[in-house]
């Protein structure tokens, strides 16, 4: 008789529907656990500090509470709970399967350590944020704010599934240019002219030293090989590069590729550069 109750193995219609209301009260409790934490610790330890431990606060009590759940309602059976996962799964619409899976990515993201507080991060798919910062990270959303102040809410399983370039950890940018010289303008002297330009330029590397913050401001999380590159061994293939890219009559077309580490004045830096190449070519008036 009591097999008639079954769904799925061991799992019953009514041990579903009480793992189900357990899982989400557990998720509610490790959130507020998650804002209790939070807002106790801001003012005392900073934000950055208060936010990773009332995280790791709040993915406690979401661990112990589904195995606590798990073992009352279960019997901490492993193809029941496997069971009754997969049901939930189902069985919830997509606004509500978010309640589980965005928790979840949010400690898949805490444990992988993609991105940090402070990070500046690009999304490689959709949405389309451009540079932003990482703002927050809360139990079920990621916060962005770009150099425009548009902020971003993301649901952390967005993020997780997203292609994500965390321009704070790789430390420098590599930046293209491309330009037409006029006719009768030598390329060897167009390319030592621009390399002159290049190699005394304060923003752009090999010549930023790490102990200058004012020409990082975005770089959070700079390695400390890459610190020790940027101390005189500085690898050759990050070093400016001048190419011949193209030939026409009306001028050759050639290609200019510099590494710059602050990736917040990205457009700022290559107008600069732009503008002191036309000037030393001749391609803009010195007025």
């Amino acid at each position: 008789m009591a097999d008639s109750h079954l769904i799925i193995g061991n799992v019953t219609i009514e041990s579903f529907i009480m793992f189900t209301v357990a899982t989400i009260a557990v998720i509610f409790l490790a959130y507020l656990c998650y804002n209790v934490v939070y807002k106790a610790l801001e003012r005392l330890s900073g934000r950055s500090t208060a936010r990773w431990t009332a995280r790791f606060t709040g993915y406690i009590i979401f661990g112990l509470g589904l195995y606590y759940i798990d073992l009352t309602i279960l019997g901490f059976d492993i193809s029941a709970t496997f069971a009754s996962l997969g049901i939930l799964s189902i069985a919830l619409a997509f606004a509500s399967q978010q309640i589980i899976a965005n928790p979840l990515a949010g400690l898949l993201i805490a444990i992988n350590r993609s991105i940090a507080f402070d990070d500046w991060i690009e999304l490689g798919n959709e949405p389309e944020t451009g540079v932003a910062q990482v703002r927050d990270m809360t139990f079920t959303r990621t916060i962005l704010k770009d150099r425009d102040g548009r902020v971003f809410f993301l649901p952390n399983a967005m993020l997780l599934s997203s292609k994500i370039i965390n321009y704070s950890r790789s430390g420098f940018i590599g930046i293209p240019v491309t330009i037409t010289l006029p006719p009768g303008l030598p390329f060897v002297q167009a390319r030592d002219t621009i390399l002159s330009v290049l190699g005394v330029h304060p923003k752009i590397l090999p010549n930023i030293r790490p102990e200058n913050k004012a020409q990082m401001p975005g770089l959070s999380m700079i390695r400390r090989q890459q610190e020790i590159s940027l101390q005189g061994r500085f690898p050759e293939q990050f070093s400016p590069r001048v190419l011949l890219s193209g030939i026409a009559p009306l001028g050759n077309t050639i290609s200019i590729r510099f590494w710059i580490g602050d990736i917040t004045h990205r457009e700022e830096i290559v107008s600069e550069v732009l503008f002191e190449i036309g000037q030393k070519l001749g391609l803009i008036g010195k007025s």
